[in-house]
This record gives structure tokens, C-alpha cells and sequence, in this order.
């Protein structure tokens, strides 16, 4: 990929030129194919004859260059603004902790439909690391969890995938972010 990013570079370079060129020549100039024609086939068709340069031709070149120049640095920039797969896991889990807190507080029936909001956003989110996230957010086999008496299926339930996500953060942080 570095190696297309570096022909595109030489491209727009090269258009920018040509503009460059374009818009310093004189206004009258033109571009006469037969003399290529002649030189490596022979005889010039007569369709094929001087044509005056259009005025907006340095402007094409200029837009052309800008377009690539986009391309590669959207491409390049694009990566500074994606987080890292462990810090958004991180704020996943901070938002599980403050669902739990909220059903503490507020009772479970009044947080439910944003537990839902919650679990779909990190399902969604999980969906894109690999199948096997998604499945293991949802099996809380092997998961022990000291219940307390205030614990209630939803506080437990959430208790239960924040611990999965923090061992999802555990492994990213010893590198070995991918499931088997």
C-alpha cells in the first residue's frame, strides 16, 4: 500500500507540474499530436490535428492533483482519529459500571432499556474484532463473581460482561488481541 501511496504522490506532483506549466504558457498554445503520430507510426490522420489548449486545463490538472493528495492523506490521517480496540473496551466497561450503579440506585426496571442500548453497542462493537468476542461476551461460563444480597439478574448480568470485557482488555494489553 505504501507503494501505491507513493506512485499517487508522483502523480499528483507530476499534475501539479503540468498545471504549472499549462498556466504559464501562452494563451494560444497548442497541442499538436502528429508530430508523436509521425515520429513512431507514419502518416498523421487528418482528424488528428492542432487543437487549441482549453483555458480550464491547468484547473483540471490542479483538482486532479488535489484529489490524489486527498486520497493519500485521508488514508494516512485516518489512522490517528481510530482508537484502539482496548480503549474503547475500557469505556464499555466504565459504562457498565455506571449502569450497575444506576440500578442500585434507580431499581432495575428504570435502567433496563439502556442496558439493552448498552449491550447491542458493545455486541456491535465486538462483532467487528472477531465472531468469537461476540460469542464470549454473551457465555458467562467460567466466570465466578462473588454475589452479593443486593445483586439482581441485572446487576449480575452486568457484572458478569464487564468482567469479560476486562479479560478482552487483558489480552490486548499482552498483545495477543485475536481469538483462536
Amino acid at each position: 500500500m505504501l507503494f501505491i501511496r507513493c506512485l499517487i504522490l508522483l502523480a499528483c506532483a507530476l499534475l501539479a507540474a503540468a498545471g504549472v506549466i499549462l498556466q504559464i504558457a501562452p494563451h494560444d498554445a497548442v497541442l499538436d499530436a502528429c508530430l508523436w503520430i509521425e515520429r513512431l507510426s507514419g502518416p498523421c490522420p487528418g482528424w488528428v490535428s492542432e487543437q487549441n489548449i482549453p483555458p480550464a486545463a491547468p484547473w483540471v490538472c490542479f483538482a486532479m492533483a488535489c484529489l490524489g493528495l486527498l486520497f493519500v492523506a485521508s488514508s494516512l490521517l485516518g489512522g490517528l482519529f481510530v482508537q484502539p480496540p482496548e480503549a474503547t473496551l475500557v469505556q464499555f466497561i466504565q459504562r457498565g459500571r455506571d449502569l450497575h450503579e444506576r440500578c442500585r440506585k434507580e431499581g432495575d426496571q428504570a435502567v433496563i432499556p439502556d442496558i439493552h442500548v448498552w449491550t447491542d453497542e458493545v455486541s456491535k462493537f465486538l462483532r467487528r474484532l472477531g465472531h468469537r468476542y461476540l460469542v464470549l461476551f454473551g457465555d458467562f461460563g467460567g466466570i465466578q463473581l462473588f454475589a452479593s444480597q443486593y445483586d439482581t439478574a441485572a446487576t449480575l448480568e452486568i457484572r458478569q460482561r464487564i468482567q469479560r470485557l476486562s479479560e478482552f482488555v487483558q489480552r490486548f494489553h499482552a498483545g495477543g488481541g485475536q481469538y483462536g
